[in-house]
């Protein structure tokens, strides 16, 4: 059977197996201060072993030199008596157990300050203690490079947010309209005497593509069927009232022509390719299901966004901002890092920090833009939602680079590997 814990359950055995891990290593730690008090122990009563072994040594001498003067053939007394009242005998009478120093070994309650003194000194613990509270992945410092890739995507989002910009209609980078001009005459053709233009009563006149199913992508099957049957078929409203509009004949009184789907396919691809690149270009999506269905209200908002410039070539240029600067980026750090490093944390987290400041930077001269020529219109989404999304990520993977959760994981996995790999490489007796 599956379960699945919740984030309270796993913080709390997560938090039961570092406390285990605590009392474990609190133990170890016992046993190796009692294990140095130990050898502290062995080593002063080997010196005082070695000290009484060397006393009695020169003891001994001594008692030799004495027995000689007294066997010779002619004993001399006052000599030997006089080894014998020589200062220099040692005292062989040890009070206690080895004077003083206790016989067996003794236990002791340690804080776990006084555990990591006695087992470390003061410069070796400040460095164990920065170890184990480093991040879990290191920060990669920005290279020159970096930020002149960074420059360059700004650079270029810059740009077509100008190109942008002055490819509207009333744009006050270009009021003449030379390059509104240059793209009508250049790309927005295509064959005439299509239903989807139908521009009678209602519907518009220059902004019927926002109220006519024809140019709405998200309805694209149905502007091949209109195409096809040479039938315009759309919704008008009067007093509130919807008007279901069905004709074959244009606003001029010419009947539209048929043809086939292929031929309708092409022809309605075509026709919306090049009308994407004329002055008003294509609505959003589904703005004509709003037109149709929807209130007053809501109809006249998407309607406005429409007229006012907020159209499909609008929202594009802002995600080709995106998409180029998040592609340069991505092949920059792919050249500088290879294939197998780009999904590192490390290497992650600058993807983030580069994303985050191309983007902010990038959204930032947009809303000054439109504060500049007081237009709501001009805002662009695009970078403004990878924006919030860099920052967002970014946010997460400085967490994941310092939350004590994960750093604790990651010492505990350490601990458990370096135990295992001291285990096998110590030779057991048998």
């Amino acid at each position: 059977m599956l379960t699945i814990h919740t984030y309270d359950e796993q913080v709390r055995r997560f938090g039961a197996a570092v406390d285990a891990h605590a009392i474990g290593g609190r133990t170890i730690a016992e046993n190796a201060v009692d294990n140095s008090n130990a050898l502290h122990l062995c080593r002063r009563r080997l010196s005082l072993v070695q000290a009484l072994s060397q006393d009695l040594s020169d003891d001994l001498k001594r008692l030799d030199r004495v027995l000689t003067a007294l066997e010779h053939e002619r004993p001399d007394v006052d000599e030997a008596a006089r080894l014998l009242a020589d200062d220099e005998w040692s005292n062989l009478v040890v009070p206690g157990c080895f004077a003083g120093v206790p016989c067996y070994g003794f236990q002791q309650t340690f804080s776990d300050e006084d555990l990591l003194l006695a087992l470390l000194p003061s410069n070796e613990l400040a460095s164990v203690r920065s170890h184990l509270a480093r991040p879990t992945f290191q920060r990669l410092r920005w290279s020159k490079g970096d930020y002149l890739v960074v420059g360059a995507c700004v650079i270029i989002g810059l740009a077509i947010e100008l190109v942008n910009t002055a490819w509207k209609v009333n744009s006050p980078i270009d009021p003449e309209g030379h390059i509104r001009k240059w793209f009508d005459k250049e790309l927005h053709i295509h064959e005439p005497r299509n239903p989807i233009d139908y521009q009678g009563t209602g519907f518009g006149g220059g902004f019927h593509r926002a109220r006519s199913r024809g140019h709405d992508l998200a309805r694209f099957l149905e502007a091949v069927r209109q195409t096809a049957d040479g039938e315009f078929r759309g919704r008008r409203w009067a007093y509130g009232k919807p008007i279901e509009v069905i004709t074959r004949i244009n606003q001029y009184g010419n009947q539209y022509p048929e043809m086939d789907w292929f031929a309708a396919f092409v022809n309605v691809t075509t026709h919306l390719f090049a009308d994407f690149f004329s002055s008003y270009s294509l609505p959003l999506p589904l703005t004509s299901v709003v037109y149709d269905f929807c209130g007053r209200e809501f109809r006249k908002f998407v309607v406005d966004l429409y007229e006012n410039g907020f159209h499909l070539r609008h929202v594009t240029a802002g995600a080709t901002q995106v998409l180029l600067a998040y592609l340069g980026i991505e092949v920059w750090l792919w050249l500088q890092n290879g294939i197998d490093a780009r999904q590192t944390e490390s290497v992650s987290l600058k993807r983030a920090e580069m994303r985050a400041s191309s983007m902010a930077l990038l959204s930032g001269a947009n809303l000054a833009g439109c504060a500049l020529i007081q237009n709501p219109f001009n805002l662009n989404i695009p970078t403004l939602i990878a924006a919030v999304d860099s920052a967002v990520h970014l946010w997460k993977l400085n967490r994941q680079q310092n939350f004590w959760m994960y750093k604790e994981a990651r010492n505990f996995d350490e601990l458990v590997k370096a135990w295992i790999q001291t285990e096998a490489t110590v030779t057991r007796p048998m």
